[in-house]
């Protein structure tokens, strides 16, 4: 597996073990992920300073503690001559957001990791590719990492209590699999998947499918309206679709997006690890459909994206100040104050250059238009819940009720045929 790849494992696997009360025998997983995910709120286009204050509000919106955490990961970085500090702040050393992932990699083996920590990687990508049983994959990986007979009983032990991989009782064996099943090969996949259901079951699906190819994205409330309850617990819970949930300070709403949409111009796995790029187009999506003229409705979406992505600002316009919030503090976008034709208010420009022609790429050839997010928030928003953590929440569900629909889609695609 490449830098890149490993490194979104790393930010997924940390991302997990956040959950956990214990990162014990993990140490340098966790270390080498929070190091990513502060380098991936910091980094920028190109080399940038950044003062205590700024630095410790992107480390705060990370979920870094500031006391415990922030010192040794700011530490890690200077060590690896990825920024250099002073006693105001920090200076980003030519760091950007696509190189983030490559470095993440770097850092972790720079800590000397132990073979069970190399070994849940490994594990993570096995199982994203087509889910495995325990009993294939635990004499592979003792053998690859010199893994003792009892430190493989708890690799997957941890595994499946921790999270870095979902588990499901087939027979008498466990069967591993995770949310990213659904990010490459995937029309083969959802092949496999159709010719698993019923009729009136394949028919909902391919409308589903064929609805968010040319749309981008659409609302929970429309998806589960299409699909029925029970359909949309099952494909949802094995991550066929990825829902994103938008939130501010009246409401959260949910929408759904194709694991795979933004595979069409790379790795959507990799670009997926921070979910910087769905959160773009959801707030790009916003200001196209609840800002009015006065407070600066966006009308002209490629033609502000390709302004960013050129590293102009756009603005002055009072939405600016309002509607970012959350790419501020993910450490996409820069809001100040600015004047332009006469004009003087907030601006907002790119510090994430990929990002935004990520976006931009998907907008054109996705049609995320006004008509994509009727069910976005009114207000502001603040906070943006990735998909792994909301298929995590319905996976939860649809366990507790009928585990036998995921072990039937996950036979499925194991074996590629039919039940």
């Amino acid at each position: 597996m490449d830098n890149k790849t490993e490194g979104s494992w790393l930010i997924h696997n940390t991302n997990k073990l956040q959950s956990v009360t214990n990162q014990s025998g993990y140490e340098k997983t966790f270390l080498a992920g929070k190091a990513g995910i502060l380098l991936s709120a910091i980094s920028a286009n190109d080399n940038i300073t950044i003062d205590n204050d700024r630095l410790n509000a992107l480390a705060q919106a990370a979920n870094i503690n500031l006391i415990f955490e922030l010192p040794k990961l700011v530490e890690v970085l200077k060590e690896g001559e990825y920024i250099d500090t002073a006693s105001k702040g920090i200076a980003v050393l030519g760091v950007t957001g696509g190189t983030v992932l490559s470095h993440t990699s770097d850092i972790f083996h720079s800590l000397d990791p132990k073979p069970v920590e190399l070994a849940t990687l490994d594990l993570a990508e096995n199982v994203s590719l087509s889910p495995e049983f325990v009993r294939d994959l635990s004499g592979r990986l003792s053998d690859e990492f010199k893994l003792s007979s009892a430190e493989t009983t708890q690799l997957f032990s941890d595994a499946e209590s921790i999270g870095f991989v979902d588990v499901e009782d087939v027979g008498n064996s466990k069967l591993l699999f995770n949310g990213n099943l659904f990010r490459r090969n995937t029309a083969q996949k959802i092949k496999n998947v159709l010719d698993s259901l019923k009729p009136f079951e394949q028919t909902k699906l391919t409308e589903m499918t064929e609805l968010l190819k040319r749309k981008a994205c659409i609302s929970v409330d429309t998806a589960q309206s299409m699909l029925g309850d029970a359909l949309f617990q099952k494909v949802t819970a094995i991550g066929i679709f990825d829902i994103n949930v938008v939130s501010n300070s009246t409401e959260d709403v949910g929408f759904m997006t194709l694991p795979s949409a933004f595979s069409k111009f790379s790795n959507s796995m990799v670009d997926d690890a921070f979910d910087l790029a769905k959160a773009f187009v959801s707030s790009i999506t916003y200001g196209m459909t609840k800002s009015s003229n006065s407070r600066g409705q966006i009308t002209m979406v490629e033609a502000l994206l390709a302004t960013l992505v050129r590293g102009e600002p756009v603005g002055p316009v009072p939405a600016i100040a309002e509607d970012y919030k959350i790419l501020e503090m993910k450490g996409v976008v820069r809001v100040s104050p600015g004047s332009k034709k006469g004009r003087y208010g907030p601006m907002l420009t790119l510090l994430k250059k990929e990002v935004g022609e990520l976006a931009l790429q998907a907008i054109r050839q996705g049609d995320v238009s006004e008509h994509s997010l009727t069910a976005l928030p009114s207000a502001a928003v603040t906070k943006f819940q990735g998909p792994e953590q909301n298929r995590e929440k319905v996976r939860k569900k649809q366990t507790s009720f009928s585990p036998k629909a995921t072990n039937d889609m996950l036979t499925i695609l194991r074996t590629g045929g039919k039940l």
